[in-house]
């Protein structure tokens, strides 16, 4: 009986991290593409490269001041709400957006519903829906498994967008993408029901007469935090060099599109590969010092960028680079504020730390506009890069620095360095 019940439950766990895995690689698919979405909606928008730039800048802000509000939505509604609210935004703004013509109707569309509505089905979301059900060490491990889902997004849609924008259009090509989220609704809803059925952890009930501040303003009191929100922060603008502006600055080096559309798919497959790894290094050692690398790494990546040549070779390289790297900090942040502040408070927590990410990743998007409008090219992106990465990995290796920082008492943690 008992050989049983620990067969049902492993399969369950499988199935849930399978369904969160759909819901968050869908999602980041479509969140990392904008600047292959970009390339199609020229032509036909009528709104040149600074203003597409200028709305996924404003995508990046929504994506990031729109997280710890949803997460509190989500604590004191639940999960399942913000995840079907997040596929209606994002289903809306994928059809819509290819029928807007100029400025204000792009900025409302591509600008803003689209980017809530990926908000509602980010990391913090879905793994604050999936971890009172597995627990938090099972989740520690989990976590690197559903970032990595995002380079199975990468991989799949990267040259799936560029092939059908390229043959079809992008009318098309946003419809077809829009169609994997309504195979979500479902699935949110089972989560739903198994959470309610085999919670681990029961929700802390007094959380839900807390007011977003107070549970903000009791997270910046704490040093820890206050690093790690550092050091995410500078994350926003190293990402948003890849996601609205790689794809672009390897045509402007002579790379034909099929081929940079294929490094975008090697930097999905490393993404998954990085973001997994540093999901089981977090169970063997400290995260702080595997966050502190990871930003670490990011300096030389930066460098290679701005003295090496820009051949093929290159490009596939420093994309595989840039993948171990880009989403193998989301691991090791989470699963610090999770151990310091609980699950119940992660998803809120962990989408205040995106405002920062967000505000970085929209200076990277519109400034990279603006630089390539003005005949800059991208270099001083990448020379800013550089330098705010050296800064994320001191704040990261600084983390519970002159004191033994453990997780909350009555964790799976406790008593746990970070």
């Amino acid at each position: 009986m008992r050989d049983n019940e620990k067969t049902k439950g492993i399969f369950q766990a499988i199935i849930i991290v399978a369904a969160a895995c759909l819901v968050h690689g869908v999602m980041q698919g479509v969140h990392d593409n904008y600047g292959i979405m970009m390339n199609g909606l020229l032509p036909v928008t009528g709104v040149d490269y600074a203003g597409v730039s200028l709305c996924i800048g404003a995508g990046a802000l929504v994506y990031g001041f729109a997280q710890p509000f949803l997460g509190m939505l989500a604590l004191k509604k639940s999960n399942t709400f913000v995840i079907l609210l997040g596929i209606l935004f994002t289903v809306t703004g994928l059809a819509v957006t290819p029928l807007c013509r100029g400025l204000p109707s792009l900025f409302i569309f591509f600008g803003l519903v689209l980017p809530f509505g990926t908000t509602g089905l980010c990391f913090g979301i879905v793994m604050g829906a999936i971890t009172p059900i597995l627990g938090e060490r099972r989740a520690a491990v989990v976590s690197g498994i559903v970032q990595a889902s995002a380079g199975i997004g990468d991989a799949l849609m990267s040259p799936g967008l560029e092939t059908l924008i390229s043959k079809f259009g992008i009318h098309t090509a946003m419809t077809v993408t829009a169609l994997p989220f309504l195979t979500m609704v479902p699935v949110a809803l089972w989560l739903a029901r198994t959470n309610q059925a085999t919670a681990i952890q029961p929700k802390d009930e007094s959380l839900r007469d807390r007011s977003l501040s107070s549970i903000l303003k009791e997270a910046l009191q704490d040093r820890d935090y206050r690093l790690i929100a550092i050091g995410f922060s500078t994350c926003g603008f190293n990402m948003s060099i890849i996601e609205s502006h790689l794809f672009s600055q390897y045509l402007s080096y002579g790379i034909p599109g099929k081929t940079a559309s294929l490094t975008l798919t090697v930097y999905g497959v490393a993404t998954m590969i990085g973001a997994v790894a540093v999901g089981f290094l977090g169970t063997k050692f400290r995260m702080k010092n595997i966050l502190g690398c990871v930003y670490a790494a990011r300096v030389f990546i930066s460098l290679g960028f701005l003295i090496l040549p820009k051949t093929v070779p290159f490009a596939f390289v420093a994309t595989a680079l840039l993948g171990m790297s880009g989403d193998a900090t989301v691991p090791p942040t989470s699963g610090i504020i999770t151990r310091k502040f609980g699950a119940d408070q992660m998803a809120i927590l962990y989408g205040f730390t995106l405002i920062g990410h967000q505000i970085g990743a929209f200076v990277s998007s519109y400034l990279g506009g603006v630089l390539v409008k003005a005949g800059l090219g991208y270099m001083p992106l990448w020379a800013v890069n550089m330098l705010l990465a050296a800064v994320a990995a001191a704040a990261s290796f600084a983390i519970g620095a002159g004191k033994r920082s453990a997780a909350r008492p009555g964790s799976d943690y406790a008593n746990t360095p970070l």
